[in-house]
């Protein structure tokens, strides 16, 4: 019976081995950890306000199986994501904090959200963003006008895919489906003003809704990765 060999093994076994990132090769793990403090008594982060919780360094491969939002008692209907400027809930959807609990932010892991634009007729999709969700060997489940195309090739903002896209869109919202997600643009502040730009997908973020953060709350993230 024949063997067929996942994404590394068919790297390793070409005539001429393509490069392989540290993150796929037992690269060191590190961990990212942030702690937010509610203030003991006045406004704490109400709806739409966000919390910065830092950068991480760009080519980290995000290991969000192993990451962790914890908290302590908070505000009856309040929630919190986990995101980046681009994708405010790339890594958690929204999540009840009202009781004590944890919740693990992996929504990365597998299924990568993204944009980019195609041309009916090419293999190429240009201005992609972020280009973090895009590697080799993953395929595009979700995007109108692109079928089940693999990713063949991966250049700057640009993506080369195995079909051609069937339509012409700027923009087209993107599913990709395969290795962990990867920071690929850390163009925004962290310190000391907490912005962060619109196309930074280093910058950690989490969007308070439902309700205002309870005074004297306490949330940690704890976020493991591996850095090319």
């Amino acid at each position: 019976m024949p063997d067929f060999n996942a994404s590394l093994a068919s790297v390793l076994a070409t005539p001429i081995p393509q490069r392989v990132k540290v993150n796929a090769l037992a690269g060191r793990l590190r961990v990212f950890e942030a702690v937010y403090v509610a203030p003991a008594s006045g406004t704490a982060p109400a709806i739409a306000d966000r919390i910065i919780w830092g950068k991480l360094p760009v080519r980290s491969r995000i290991m969000g199986h192993l990451a962790q939002l914890q908290w302590s008692t908070g505000t009856a209907s309040c929630t919190l994501n986990l995101g980046d400027s681009i994708a405010a809930a790339r890594h958690l959807a929204a999540t009840a904090i009202t009781t004590a609990g944890t919740a693990t932010p992996n929504a990365a892991s597998f299924a990568k959200v993204a944009v980019g634009d195609i041309t009916n007729g090419s293999n190429t999709i240009l201005n992609c963003r972020p280009i973090g969700a895009f590697q080799v060997g993953d395929i595009i489940t979700v995007g109108a006008g692109v079928v089940n195309a693999r990713i063949t090739g991966v250049s700057g903002s640009t993506v080369t895919i195995s079909n051609a896209a069937t339509a012409t869109t700027a923009s087209l919202a993107i599913t990709v489906t395969g290795g962990m997600f990867e920071t690929s643009d850390d163009s925004g502040l962290v310190l000391p003003t907490g912005f962060a730009g619109t196309t930074d997908d280093c910058t950690l973020i989490s969007t308070v809704a439902g309700a205002q953060i309870a005074n004297n709350q306490v949330i940690r993230l704890t976020l493991p990765y591996v850095q090319d």
